[in-house]
């Protein structure tokens, strides 16, 4: 009985903790903003993949990105469905927050925002995370190694 009582216990929290997770999907974001020059930080990249399931956060209109006031969770898929893209394509973030990278891709990927110290690359299924420290302004961002293929987007910082 009381193994059954633990395992009702243990489930009821994994529900709950999945719950809170789905809740915290961030809202989309509008897309203004002038140019500026600064940097960014990065961090190592996790060991494994993250993501959340049947859509709990990719919002359409613009996708993850800063709502209005406070910061919020950004993440920008790397080469959904092994395309050569990023989602969402736009991301507005305030001075100083966090990007996730989630490379759900295949095939290596690079978040690059040329001349601004900022180039993050991260491997097929992995994470990595970047702190965007640049002024206010609009960066065009780009993946280094599909550039070409048109892997580019534009990032605006608040």
């Amino acid at each position: 009985m009381h193994l059954v009582q633990t395992r009702r216990g243990l489930l009821m929290g994994f529900v709950v903790l999945a719950l809170v997770a789905a809740a915290c999907g961030s809202k989309a974001a509008a897309n203004e903003g002038a140019s500026g020059g600064g940097g960014g930080t990065t961090t190592g990249s996790t060991t494994g993949p993250t993501g959340s399931s049947g859509g709990s956060g990719y919002n359409g209109g613009g996708g993850y990105g800063a709502g209005g006031g406070g910061m919020t969770a950004t993440t920008v898929m790397e080469g959904p469905g092994n395309s050569f893209t990023f989602s969402p394509s736009t991301v507005t973030v305030t001075q100083g927050q966090t990007i996730t990278l989630d490379n759900v891709s295949t095939t290596a990927h690079t978040f690059t925002v040329t001349a601004q110290g900022i180039d993050v690359e991260t491997q097929p299924g992995k994470t990595a995370q970047v702190t965007i420290d640049l002024p206010p302004g609009t960066y065009p961002f780009v993946c280094r190694f599909h550039e070409s293929m048109g892997m580019t987007g534009t990032l605006v910082v608040r």
